[in-house]
């Protein structure tokens, strides 16, 4: 309670004159937002700010806030594109911060134990993010690369558009073994995940930027703090992710 007291006490020259003003808008990668809507009401009741998010894959996140977009916040699913945006000098400077460590797992078709063997072996169709826009794609690509399965994965290989569509790809079973992030399956109470050894995929750093367009660029600063803050660390660790992230850039 002393934390939201303080929270809120910081708050005040943030907020705008009437509360019912305080609207945020946040564009985060779709595999974050579940443990976002589990964070932000915290932030909410102490601030009596809205947040409003748009979710979909850190690509396309990437090129709607190139692009103009009516964004406070991006919450990235890697590091890349808050670092471009930051050398095409869209973002408040110094905002660039890590949040998150994402965790790769493996859905399996029951709630057996995963492993290379069961990657090996299978034949079926194989679901991954599509690695051109989600960093978990690009994890999932790098551990297929690293136990030399990419190139034979061919035609069994589905991407989604994002974790989140992979993730609901193989929740309505549309396909039974596939790469989704630790987190989500947190979030769902699902145990039948193989989470990958980490020597298999290059460290998913999700870092998150003030936007330069942002309309209340110090309320948005506000809810950076408060989401790489030492209790916000913990609750994601928790929520799936792993430990070490609240380190700025």
């Amino acid at each position: 309670m002393r934390a939201l007291a303080v929270l809120g006490a910081l708050l005040v020259l943030a907020l705008p004159a009437r509360a019912d003003d305080c609207r945020l808008q946040v564009a985060v990668a779709a595999s974050f937002r579940p443990a976002l809507e589990t964070l932000l009401p915290e932030f909410e009741a102490a601030t009596r700010c809205r947040v409003m998010l748009t979710s979909g894959s850190s690509g396309a996140l990437y090129q709607q806030a190139l692009h103009g977009a009516p964004f406070d916040l991006f919450l990235s699913a890697d590091r890349e594109r808050p670092g471009l945006l930051e050398q095409q000098g869209r973002i408040v400077p110094g905002s660039r911060r890590t949040y998150a460590r994402g965790l790769l797992a493996l859905w399996l078709p029951d709630a057996g134990r995963g492993s290379e063997a069961l990657l090996r072996r299978w034949r079926d169709t194989l679901v991954l993010a599509d690695p051109e826009v989600a960093p978990f794609g690009v994890a999932a690509r790098q551990v297929l690369q690293s136990l030399g399965l990419w190139e034979a994965g061919g035609a069994r290989l589905a991407r989604a558009h994002n974790a989140g569509h992979a993730f609901v790809l193989l929740e309505s079973g549309h396909a039974r073994l596939g790469f989704v992030a630790a987190s989500q399956m947190v979030a769902a109470g699902r145990t039948n995940l193989w989470l990958l050894p980490q020597h298999l995929y290059q460290p998913i750093e999700q870092q998150l930027v003030v936007l330069r367009q942002a309309r209340s660029p110090s309320t948005a600063a506000a809810l950076a703090d408060f989401l790489v803050s030492d209790g916000s660390r913990r609750r994601l660790v928790a929520l799936g992710y792993g430990p070490g992230a609240g380190e700025g850039s």
